[in-house]
């Protein structure tokens, strides 16, 4: 099927290993019912499953989530087909056809902080459809990127489209902010940072979500079996991180 979307992340330097990658194969195999390909924007394709395709990553000289801009080349994949990118470090828990809901050539998920914005962890692009996101950064890419505005590419998308759709909320959470992971939120305003959650204060996803976005610090492999400092345990990740 010519149609058919294609998955895509991006692994780049020695941050994430192939296990990452394979994975969230793993997770897209279970819960995408649509038929689809897999593929990989990577500086290093070892130790990727065979069913994963490589594709090296165009920009040599981006580093880390600036990788993410690439996907908006117009040469990279045919025009017109559906990508829906995830970054390496999500928990999918439930199904992903929602995302392939609608007609819009962009949809990303919402930011997770109180400002509104864009979290690029989640993100549906028509091949081809807004090319000036990556034509204008490949234009000025070193001023950008060390831009006191542009903190990440997220920032920089949301600059280019303002206007972009919206995955709906319920759908993709974040660990962090959404799950009531932390065990005193105000920790840090009263210098308790130092407190660790106890081994049997847990947490799980709201009802309804498929995705569990893990931003910064931890990961889902940090939470998995143990809390992470004043982070909570998260035992579902062991059920559906494989």
């Amino acid at each position: 099927m010519a149609d058919k979307p294609i998955v895509c992340c991006v692994k780049w330097g020695t941050k994430y290993p192939a296990l990452y990658v394979n994975r969230l194969r793993s997770m897209v195999r279970r819960h995408l019912a649509s038929p689809h390909e897999f593929v990989c924007l990577t500086d290093d394709p070892g130790g990727l499953d065979p069913d994963i395709q490589p594709i090296a990553l165009p920009d040599a000289g981006y580093s880390g989530w600036w990788n993410k801009i690439s996907l908006f080349r117009g040469d990279l994949f045919p025009p017109g087909r559906t990508l829906l990118y995830f970054d390496v470090d999500v928990v999918i828990v439930g199904p992903l056809d929602f995302m392939l809901d609608g007609n819009a050539d962009f949809t990303i998920a919402r930011a997770f902080s109180k400002n509104l914005g864009f979290n690029s962890s989640v993100m549906r692009l028509r091949a081809g459809a807004l090319t000036y996101v990556y034509e204008r950064f490949a234009e000025d890419a070193e001023n950008v990127t060390t831009s006191v505005r542009f903190a990440g590419d997220q920032n920089w998308i949301q600059a280019q489209v303002p206007d972009a759709a919206l995955f709906p909320p319920d759908r993709i959470v974040s660990y962090k902010k959404d799950l009531n992971a932390h065990i005193f939120l105000s920790a840090k305003k009263l210098g308790l940072d130092f407190l660790k959650a106890p081994h049997f204060m847990t947490v799980s996803p709201p009802p309804g979500a498929s995705i569990v976005v893990f931003h910064g610090k931890p990961d889902p492999e940090d939470v998995m079996d143990a809390p992470y400092g004043p982070w909570k345990r998260a035992p579902f990740i062991k059920e559906h991180w494989r």
